[in-house]
């Protein structure tokens, strides 16, 4: 019940900086009603959403999502860190691009860091506490794409594929279902997670019911069976980085 509070939290403190910054920009000319390219409508499209969707979000009826939120710094120029960390201001005009920035800038490609780092370290052996929306800090890497979560791995259930101290990147799955067996997943229940090969397990009716959870260090790690029911998120480790200590 802890975890699920401050998730609602971080949703409500997120929605009251966006309202923040609405105010801003139509403070600014960059949102006016009565243009048609500056309208709320048009500044809805760039989110991807609708104009009666923003109204609710400026009224705190519901509440806007992480992606709205990074597409808004990508095509207002919203300081990250303010909008999703309440870290500085909300838009500073006068920061220097980093090095990668410039790259892109040059190269005319939109850069933004995409990754979020999160202070979870997932043990692949056994079981840890877990709050993966606790926002640490983002970073990019160059040809990597989407919305992705990064952390730490501590453990060798899963050596030779992935060891201690690597770090493993992963994309959240949108529904269960696109989960492939025998691929690695990290594995989020309400309390841990598990960096583990899946198969799913089905009852005599074709239901799929649990989850088996591999080690590929088979010798020393003896595989588990999860209730579908316990799961939270599955990701799609995708990338390790290792040597990073």
């Amino acid at each position: 019940m802890q975890k699920i509070n401050k998730l609602k939290l971080n949703r409500q403190l997120l929605n009251r900086r966006f309202r923040e910054v609405y105010k801003k920009l139509k403070k600014k000319g960059v949102i006016i009603k009565s243009d048609r390219q500056k309208s709320k409508s048009a500044f809805a499209e760039k989110l991807g959403t609708k104009g009666h969707i923003i109204d609710l979000y400026l009224n705190d009826k519901r509440q806007i999502t992480y992606e709205q939120a990074k597409l808004l710094c990508i095509h207002y120029g919203v300081n990250e860190l303010y909008l999703f960390q309440g870290i500085g201001t909300a838009f500073e005009e006068n920061k220097l691009p980093s090095p990668e920035e410039k790259l892109a800038m040059a190269l005319g490609i939109n850069f933004s860091p995409n990754i979020l780092f999160t202070n979870v370290e997932a043990f692949s052996s056994n079981t840890i506490g877990v709050d993966l929306i606790e926002e640490n800090e983002r970073f990019h890497i160059p040809g990597v794409q989407g919305d992705l979560v990064a952390f730490n791995i501590n453990g060798n259930s899963m050596r030779p594929t992935i060891s201690a101290g690597d770090m493993v990147i992963c994309t959240p799955l949108e529904a269960r279902n696109d989960m492939v067996d025998n691929e690695i997943y990290a594995v989020v229940t309400s309390q841990s997670v598990w960096v583990k090969r899946t198969q799913r397990c089905y009852d005599r009716y074709g239901n799929w019911t649990h989850l088996k959870l591999i080690s590929d260090n088979i010798d020393e790690f003896e595989p588990f069976i999860i209730e579908i029911s316990e799961i939270r998120k599955l990701l799609k480790v995708t990338k390790r980085l290792t040597g990073l200590c």
